[in-house]
């Protein structure tokens, strides 16, 4: 049995796990799992991922929010979004951890900048607000992103999920107190980058996700991702990082709980 480990992004709220849910979560259980933190990406997943939560107290987290490519909203759409996201957290205060996954996505082009960079801020003023973390999506948009985050993330951390970025890119989150996140791609042989990026994170920045369905790590590439899944990434990073998986599983596992502040009231 391996030690006690959280997978701290999975969407399991997607339709590709409606045949087998219980077994999926199950099996993280029976892997040692003691959270899975699920994670919205709109307002009817945000619903969603609380609904999870509920249905599995104290095991199941949601964190809630607007993914850049989300949000195409006049302001007064976006408003009304917030607002509701606003009230969700209102509702289920024990359910919901964080707020998230927001961010910049400049990979994807239906949304533009311009009308992503609101949303972030909006949201990053809601997780001061509400003294919440924030999960950080960034893709192809490190500059901008590490930017507004600079400028307008005072008083606010959080992690920086499923990390594609350089090892200078890491060095900046970790200057500006957040913590950085491998997923399952950490594992393919081409993604050296990202392995380089691993080594340098301090032990007390760094956690462990799936981003399930996505990104299933090498032993498993090609199908399902689940938060199981993340043990094969947690085995690839104890080994660049030269220390026993046990041992990385219980560091990212504390973390995860000191960022989300599981367990606590």
């Amino acid at each position: 049995m391996p030690a006690n480990a959280i997978d701290s992004h999975a969407h399991l709220y997607f339709d590709r796990f409606d045949e087998d849910r219980d077994q999926v979560i199950q099996r993280a259980r029976d892997a040692g799992f003691i959270s899975i933190i699920n994670i919205g990406i709109d307002l009817e997943t945000s619903e969603k991922v609380v609904a999870l939560a509920e249905e599995y107290p104290g095991f199941c987290h949601a964190a809630v929010g607007i993914h850049p490519t989300h949000s195409q909203f006049s302001t007064d759409e976006l408003n009304s979004t917030l607002n509701a996201i606003d009230q969700l957290c209102d509702r289920h205060p024990q359910e919901i951890v964080a707020i998230g996954e927001i961010g910049l996505d400049y990979y994807w082009k239906d949304v533009s900048p311009e009308v992503q960079k609101p949303a972030f801020v909006a949201q990053l003023d809601m997780a001061r607000r509400r003294q919440l973390p924030v999960v950080i999506h960034c893709r192809e948009a490190w500059s901008d992103t590490l930017d507004v985050i600079s400028e307008n993330g005072e008083g606010v951390t959080g992690v920086f999920h499923c990390f594609g970025g350089t090892v200078e890119e890491a060095r900046r989150a970790i200057d500006l107190g957040w913590y950085v996140s491998f997923a399952g791609n950490v594992t393919y042989p081409k993604a050296q980058n990202l392995r380089d990026a691993a080594v340098i994170v301090p032990t007390d920045r760094l956690l462990l996700e799936t981003d399930s369905p996505f990104l299933a790590p090498q032993p498993v590439r090609g199908k399902r991702n689940e938060p199981v899944h993340s043990l094969h990434t947690a085995e690839a990073l104890a080994r660049v990082r030269k220390v026993g998986t046990n041992e990385l599983i219980s560091a990212t596992t504390e973390n995860s709980q000191r960022l989300f502040r599981l367990g606590t009231s």
